[in-house]
């Protein structure tokens, strides 16, 4: 099941809204064939296995797959954190966070059941991520419509333009995905957190360096 993180709100900010049962039940459904599906890819590689086989593993329809993850490679990159991780982005930046600050903040709400509780999951995923081509091209679109959630986020409160907000937000997505690009070669051995705040100082050092 999905796991919302223990992990407070900055000071003087209140915490995203807790998920309802609707949403509870989704992502319930959703780690179950992801779960499924992680099992048949191990046992018989990504490219052997069809929708279909996932479905029937997971004693669900094959149009429940399709309508949770869109497609095969989507089973690797969409999880039951996705919906959270956009409400705490959105959230914390109608709290007048930065947009840096509330990226943290909405991160932090996940870190625990994403990378701790289901570390064994996830360590998977990232590994099928960046060795299978189809999952790995699949990947930059989905990149790309993560960074226009966001943007539209960041337009909704009124501080920025779409334009200026999608430029923002690709500054934000894309060091967390090298950051995790690290996490990964490094064998994931030590913490995402670790590398993510590293990835906020080598851009920050990079910023003063410029000026």
């Amino acid at each position: 099941m999905s796991r919302q993180s223990a992990a407070s709100a900055p000071p003087g900010v209140q915490s995203p809204p807790v998920q309802g049962l609707r949403e509870r039940k989704k992502a319930a459904t959703m780690h179950h064939i992801q779960e499924t599906a992680l099992a048949l890819f191990a046992e018989h590689g990504f490219d052997a296995v069809t929708i279909e086989q996932v479905a029937d593993a997971a004693d669900v329809s094959p149009s429940t797959v399709y309508r949770y993850f869109g497609t095969k490679e989507g089973v690797i990159l969409h999880d039951e954190y996705d919906d959270q991780l956009l409400v705490s982005l959105a959230h914390y930046l109608g709290e007048d966070l930065s947009p840096w600050e509330a990226a943290e903040a909405a991160f932090s709400v996940i870190e625990q059941g994403h990378f701790v509780d289901e570390e064994e999951s996830t360590r998977a995923r990232i590994r099928l991520w960046f060795e299978v081509p189809s999952i790995r091209s699949a990947a930059y679109l989905v990149i790309d419509d993560v960074i226009d959630d966001l943007a539209r986020a960041m337009t909704d409160t009124g501080r920025w333009s779409f334009p200026e907000s999608r430029i923002i937000a690709s500054g934000i997505i894309w060091p967390f995905i090298a950051a995790l690009r690290n996490w990964h070669d490094s064998g994931g051995e030590t913490g995402w957190r670790e590398h993510a705040a590293r990835a906020l100082t080598v851009l920050r050092k990079s910023a003063i360096s410029a000026r």
